[in-house]
């Protein structure tokens, strides 16, 4: 991810002194721009209508979002990809872009501070004299993760907020350090008596390059309470560490005709991870079933309370696998599944034993990280992404392909195809929908769309076919693009499908080789013609190659052709006949986008052409 976030980031300081996109057209990840308000900047010393919290405080992000109950959030965002073995599931980023997905300034070298999450104020006021000595913050630290290395001048920082409402630093770490981004570091904190007033705060800080999805760090397992040492780096707590694998090996969702008639093919087994965050050992033992999403009705169990042989020992971390997925009763219908894996581990709340008494506290329950949930859609689509956008993706090319391959084995019809369009400001811009036997073959089918408005990020596009498209073997579903600019499209992180996707920018087709993850480009299937055909009419005419330089060949029965320029003017162009349809020579004409229109038994056709 890192190398391919370099390449964007050269591309755009190339580009911003050179004002041609065109020159180093490419394949690249992008940020991700997110169609929701900014947040002001509020004076952050102001005084909380909100009653404080209280001690103990912790977050290890393990919920499905960031919990505002807690935190004041100016940038930063909850992930459960990006973090490379993280202590539990989900972790906070970082980096350079604000909370709507922009960059933080335009320059492409900017420097400053970027993403910041504040805890809302903590009543510290109540601590004896005793107590205010064993006040500590832990957390653990990240560099860069899957995301991008800062680099040696940038820093993460800590603040704290005394009494006079003054912020404070007092802790800090550079980046620039490549064993720093595979690991999570424990830290553990003092709290003075100096900030042990009643509307306490601490503060996590970025400063990097703020012109875009660079500099990145990651946060997790937060925790503040009294009754500690600067050596309490153990929580009486075991943990999943992140999603469950796809029981469809680098699918995430196979068509559900497709699953009934070779379930063999895709079937296999789920995994995960746990890690004992406490320094004793602990038998533990784990479940994995299958649930109907919307009733949660126990469809089958994988594994039931399996025991992890050998004892899990202090402090271990620990890959594990599920049973095969055998024998699994599919619905008649479409539907969505879920896979729920759980730890029977013996985690409870935060308690502490007083005089005898067990003393509980509610705030701190070790068992939300226990469980993991992930959706297993039955539908009638291949994917490669589990729907969570993490960057996005793209290429800057006018005339430019974007392509993603599938294989099914027997004739299936293609019914159509969705896409995760990413980047909100390019509502109504055109693409021209395309799929392909062969990329070194011209497209069976072409299809000029505009990209639709969508409520929110991770919402796909759906883009139906009007006429049967059969496949068979090996296909690619992708489009074709109009501008120069980039067309941001999803890309999701949870597991890598780099090697499925293929671009063309410069007349002949690549394999994607700088940027990770699986594009969020799905095709829909049915095993059946979704369209009835009446009779044998002749099939509707195609123009190739295009882009063109100079010979455009129009194959198909129509009755006549008009060329038009950008501008809407009719030319003139020097034609042939041939065995199957007409030669036009473009040859000698300006770049840019053509278009024809054909008159077929009085109904009008058209076909957009690059001229390149």
């Amino acid at each position: 991810m890192k190398k391919a976030i370099a390449i964007f980031l050269l591309n755009f300081l190339l580009i911003a002194f050179s004002g041609s996109w065109k020159a180093f057209a490419q394949f690249s990840q992008l940020p991700t721009p997110e169609r929701v308000k900014a947040q002001k900047t509020k004076n952050q010393n102001l005084k909380i209508k909100e009653s404080p919290l209280n001690i103990p405080f912790w977050d290890d992000f393990s919920a499905d979002a960031i919990d505002t109950a807690k935190w004041m959030v100016e940038g930063v965002t909850k992930s459960n990809t990006v973090g490379n073995s993280p202590p539990s599931l989900g972790v906070l980023l970082l980096d350079g872009v604000d909370n709507t997905g922009k960059p933080y300034a335009n320059a492409p070298t900017a420097q400053g501070l970027t993403d910041r999450i504040t805890s809302k104020p903590i009543d510290l006021s109540n601590l004896t004299s005793q107590e205010a000595n064993t006040l500590f913050l832990s957390f653990y630290w990240q560099a860069g993760g899957k995301a991008e290395l800062p680099d040696a001048r940038d820093e993460l920082t800590l603040l704290f907020l005394d009494g006079q409402g003054i912020w404070t630093e007092v802790w800090s770490q550079a980046g620039g350090f490549e064993d720093n981004q595979q690991v999570f570091t424990p830290e553990t904190i003092a709290v003075p008596p100096s900030y042990q007033h009643a509307a306490f705060q601490f503060r996590f800080q970025a400063r990097g390059r703020s012109s875009g999805p660079f500099d990145s760090w990651l946060l997790d397992y937060v925790f503040l309470n009294k009754d500690r040492s600067a050596n309490a780096s153990f929580f009486d707590d075991r943990s999943l560490t992140s999603t469950n694998d796809r029981p469809f090996e680098k699918h995430s969702a196979v068509p559900l005709f497709e699953l009934k008639r070779n379930p063999e093919r895709y079937w296999a087994k789920t995994r995960n991870e746990f890690n004992n965050l406490s320094n004793r050992f602990r038998a533990m033992e784990f479940t994995v079933e299958i649930r109907e999403r919307n009733s949660q009705a126990i469809l089958q169990k994988i594994n039931n309370n399996t025991p992890f042989n050998p004892v899990p020992l202090a402090l271990e971390r620990r890959s594990f696998s599920s049973n095969d997925f055998l024998n699994i009763k599919l619905p008649d219908t479409q539907q969505d599944w879920e896979i729920l894996t759980y730890l029977s581990s013996g985690d409870e709340f935060l308690f502490k034993l007083i005089d005898g008494d067990t003393l509980f506290f509610d705030a701190v329950d070790y068992r939300v990280n226990d469980t993991v949930r992930t959706t297993l859609p039955l539908r009638d689509y291949f994917a490669y992404d589990n729907g969570s956008v993490d960057y996005s993706a793209g290429i800057n090319q006018r005339s430019g392909m974007l392509a993603v391959r599938y294989e099914i084995d027997e004739l299936t019809y293609l019914t159509g195809i969705s896409i995760n369009f990413t980047n909100f400001n390019q509502v109504g811009r055109g693409v021209d929908l395309m799929v392909w036997n062969d990329l070194d073959e011209p497209p069976v089918i072409v299809k000029e769309i505009l990209i639709p408005e969508s409520r929110d990020i991770q919402e796909f596009s759906f883009f139906e076919f009007d006429t049967n498209v059969q496949v068979n073997d090996i296909f690619f579903v992708g489009f074709m693009q109009f501008t120069n600019d980039f067309i941001h499209v999803g890309l999701d992180k949870t597991k890598d499908n780099a090697t499925e996707i293929f671009y063309n920018v410069s007349g002949s087709w690549q394999q994607n080789e700088s940027v990770t993850g699986s594009l969020m480009i799905r095709a829909h299937l049915n095993p059946e013609a979704p369209v009835t055909e009446e009779s044998e009419a002749p099939p509707k005419p195609v123009a190739y190659p295009n882009p063109v330089e100079d010979k455009l060949f129009v194959e198909g029965v129509f009755d006549s052709i008009v060329i038009y320029d950008s501008f809407g003017r009719i030319l003139n162009l020097a034609s042939e006949d041939f065995q199957k349809g007409k030669i036009i020579n473009f040859a000698g004409l300006q770049k840019g986008v053509y278009l024809i229109k054909l008159i077929i038994n009085k109904e009008q056709t058209s076909i957009r052409i690059l001229v390149k």
